[in-house]
């Protein structure tokens, strides 16, 4: 990487700790003296608690499919910068990203704004950017926290996705399942079209609420379609699909997946009123979608899997799913960051392994080992604590053998430096 952009990038990511600044009217006005980018292409837009990425991972597979220059939008990456924006599946340029970050500095230096530009805000106006000077005719754009005031909001999409919503980020968007469900219902807009996937009955009357007073329809997985999971291996799951008629093989891993493809399929269905979809690209595109460091198979001697579960919520859904993997013995290596209830995670997961490794990533929000120890040992006595992501993968392997199973788990920073260790490129 040359110095002005590795300097242009440090800046960028300086602006990180200011924190999170939620609104809309700074990012209206970068976009402004940009000329307006996200004017220039359709797009999805998916909010939502659990499960956007994969969604907006098999929105964009399905979009190319059907032979349209796609742009994806999501966040945040796993080792790279570029991940969060790709063209067709493709990382910008080395080259494209020093422009944009320089142009965005010189702009975001001018002094033009009501308050300093956030991290978030600059990284969408350059994903917009990048799209629209890519031609990009359909992108898919992930919320990057609730929706109504996320830096995202400012498009107009040709549909509106909303995934599951769970209690989060309760001191940006409240307190209250209703009142995050209102934040994440916001990107509803005026006539546009909403799929939903499966929501407890308080997020549901907040989103048909919404959607009656935009004039949108909405569509509930579960009560207006319908998916079945009917099986699963190491190659993917399985999945049946009422509106299509028809099975889909996955190329992801995981149940849970079954539930996102229907959503992905819904919302093309729904696109494919004002542009051309068909169903065979439908499902090729499900069937070709990716999504990195989810139950994602990155070695075959030991198997070797890589999630970013880090809350009881997916500990439980993951755990659900590793009987899928053989291999004995059974070896598991975590990190997980301060914020999260590590104990809660552990207990639905250190149970189901031989041995636990406890680790930390080089994040300063990160447990320590013994930090992760301390969660791991009520589970499993047969835990231990190691610092270094890649020394613990290390001496996993060692432990797992060429016969075991080795599942690496925690927070992205835990698992993007397990990428980066076991040398793996990754991207959707």
């Amino acid at each position: 990487m040359n110095p002005d952009l590795q300097n242009d990038l440090e800046w960028l990511y300086s602006l990180e700790s200011a924190g999170i600044k939620l609104g809309l009217s700074n990012v209206r006005l970068l976009l402004k003296k940009l000329g307006d980018p996200q004017a220039h292409f359709g797009a999805i837009h998916v909010a939502g608690s659990n499960g956007k990425g994969s969604v907006s991972a098999m929105g964009a597979s399905i979009l190319r499919s059907a032979g349209f220059c796609t742009g994806l939008y999501t966040s945040p990456h796993l080792v790279r910068f570029t991940e969060r924006m790709t063209v067709d599946g493709k990382e910008m340029s080395e080259g494209r990203l020093g422009k944009y970050v320089s142009e965005m500095r010189e702009i975001s230096d001018s002094g033009s704004f009501p308050r300093p530009l956030t991290f978030f805000e600059i990284t969408t106006a350059l994903a917009f950017l990048h799209f629209s000077e890519s031609k990009v005719e359909e992108a898919v754009v992930e919320v990057g926290m609730g929706g109504r005031l996320d830096a995202t909001n400012v498009i107009r999409p040709r549909c509106s996705v909303v995934t599951p919503i769970s209690v989060e980020h309760t001191a940006y968007l409240g307190d209250t399942l209703s009142k995050i469900a209102y934040e994440k219902a916001s990107i509803i807009k005026d006539g546009v079209p909403v799929v939903c996937s499966l929501q407890t009955p308080e997020a549901m009357r907040v989103i048909s609420w919404m959607a009656d007073c935009k004039g949108s329809n909405v569509k509930f997985l579960g009560r207006d379609f319908q998916a079945e999971c009917v099986g699963q291996d190491l190659e993917g799951v399985t999945v049946r699909l009422n509106s299509l008629g028809t099975e889909v093989k996955l190329g992801m891993l995981g149940r849970y997946q079954c539930q996102n493809a229907a959503v992905a399929a819904e919302m093309s269905l729904e696109v494919g009123k004002s542009i051309s979809i068909s169903s065979d690209s439908i499902i090729e595109g499900l069937s070709k979608a990716r999504w990195p460091g989810r139950l994602d198979v990155v070695r075959r001697a030991p198997l070797t899997v890589l999630d970013v579960t880090h809350t009881p919520d997916g500990a439980r859904a993951v755990a659900s799913e590793l009987n899928v993997f053989p291999g004995s013995p059974r070896i598991m290596v975590v990190g997980m960051l301060r914020d999260k209830d590590a104990r809660g995670a552990m207990a639905h997961l250190a149970p189901l392994f031989d041995h636990v490794v406890c680790t930390s990533s080089s994040s300063s929000r990160a447990f320590s080992p013994q930090e992760m120890l301390e969660a791991s040992l009520p589970y499993n006595r047969n835990s231990l604590a190691l610092d270094g992501v890649g020394k613990a993968i290390d001496v996993a392997e060692e432990m797992a053998g060429k016969d075991g199973f080795l599942f690496v788990s925690g927070s992205l920073y835990t698992i993007g430096e397990a990428m980066q260790h076991l040398g793996g490129r990754h991207g959707p």
